[in-house]
């Protein structure tokens, strides 16, 4: 057989993972056709629930999708008389959020109907928020209700542990996805390299490097067929014998589909690489035992290989994480 002909008889993992994402477009793009914009908030609607659908369908079945809020107990700040603080506290509501990824073969909800949820903190494994038009007001809100669920993650678990209460080590995924960056004319309202920009300027400004510890960070903005933002480690500094004296803490940006290799060697991009990448996260930082990198991140080329994208890059929030504990 040529190697022309081996080439296309291979197993094709990377091309299932981008029709898995490309089959998304095609049934958004059939209701809007529909519908016309005629009731946005109903096609937000069916986005969530489809992205739902994908990711239940993809994760072991000790694991339940939902939608709807956390519970976080806390200090009663106001105790009455009869106040037992071994029993007792106060309890914050979380946002609501879009999609929850909880542990419910370990820990029963507080409220559960059909999909809506109220979940214990410890339940949760991930958060996904779904946003339509990505746009400078929407990223600040992502970034902001993931930093309020962070400061009731680290207020309930400073609690816990002074009351001897269950632990909370592993803070949850805080994921995110974007459908579309441009106007309905087709013109972009944001860029990749904006939005990560955001991210890490609204971090900083929100959240002191001294605090970064357990406290849950956006992992991954995912805009659908452009772009993945991701949480990472940069240096900052080299110390007189070349070795890495400072390390920052802050977001990248790479291309949302994937770059391929055709027959005759050239790199070219193919479709979406975002749900796959979605779902990857996922396996990779629920704590699965059975993570297995070459079923979850089925990248044909090497990133540092591929120049095709033009917004890579990466801004740090904070310059200095190196020596935090």
């Amino acid at each position: 057989m040529s190697a022309q002909g081996e080439f296309y008889r291979r197993s094709d993992l990377t091309g299932f993972a981008a029709l898995l994402g490309e089959s998304f477009s095609a049934r958004i793009d059939l209701l809007s056709k529909i519908v016309r914009g005629a009731h946005y908030p109903s096609l937000g609607a069916y986005k969530e629930r489809i992205l739902a659908e994908a990711i239940r369908n993809y994760l072991p079945n000790s694991l339940e999708v939902g939608s709807g809020f956390v519970l976080f107990p806390h200090e009663d700040e106001n105790p009455h008389d009869y106040f037992d603080d071994l029993n007792q506290s106060a309890y914050t509501v979380s946002r609501q959020c879009d999609i929850l990824i909880y542990d419910a073969g370990k820990y029963p909800p507080v409220f559960k109907d059909g999909n809506f949820v109220v979940l214990r903190p410890e339940s949760v494994k991930a958060v996904i928020e779904v946003k339509g038009t990505l746009n400078d007001r929407e990223v600040k809100d992502i970034v902001d209700g993931f930093i309020d669920f962070g400061e009731n993650w680290r207020r309930t678990e400073e609690f816990y542990r002074y009351h001897h209460g269950p632990r909370l080590t592993d803070p949850p995924a805080l994921l995110a996805m974007g459908w579309s960056i441009y106007e309905r004319k087709g013109r972009p309202v944001i860029s990749a390299a904006k939005i990560r920009a955001i991210i890490a300027r609204r971090y900083s400004e929100k959240v002191a490097a001294e605090d970064l510890d357990n406290f849950p960070l956006l992992k991954s903005l995912m805009i659908y067929n452009e772009s993945v933002i991701g949480l990472c480690y940069f240096p900052t500094g080299l110390g007189e014998n070349k070795d890495f004296t400072r390390c920052g803490l802050g977001w990248y940006s790479q291309d949302g589909r994937f770059v391929r290799v055709n027959s005759d060697g050239e790199l070219y991009r193919d479709k979406d690489r975002t749900i796959s990448w979605l779902i990857a996260e996922l396996h990779l930082t629920l704590g699965l035992d059975n993570f297995n990198r070459f079923f979850s991140y089925l990248d044909e080329t090497k990133e540092g290989k591929s120049s095709l994208y033009r917004h890579k890059g990466y801004d740090i929030a904070w310059d200095d994480v190196a020596n935090l504990k």
